[in-house]
């Protein structure tokens, strides 16, 4: 739980510039806390990351719903599945 606030807590300080694009953008929190893991469990031995930058560099775009949808979900209805087979 502690791994993910963390990880929380630095993607809501990232600042990422919506500039005149396409699509707008969000951080991609799997490769966060694969950042912040990185951060905690370096030593110190060496140059500690900005943990920041590299978040700022994976960035995902936020995907719109379409609007005007005609088409709903066909949902498919699957049956029961018996394990009465299992008893031996």
């Amino acid at each position: 739980m502690i791994m993910y606030n963390f990880a929380e807590m630095m993607t809501s300080h990232v600042v990422i510039s919506q500039m005149d694009k396409q699509h707008h953008y969000q951080v991609n929190f799997t490769v966060a806390v694969y950042v912040c893991r990185h951060f905690l469990r370096s030593r110190g031995d060496g140059p500690l990351p900005d943990v920041e930058a590299l978040i700022r560099k994976n960035i995902l775009p936020i995907r719109p719903i379409r609007p005007g949808q005609q088409n709903t979900r066909k949902i498919r209805w699957k049956s029961a599945v018996s394990f009465v087979y299992r008893v031996a």
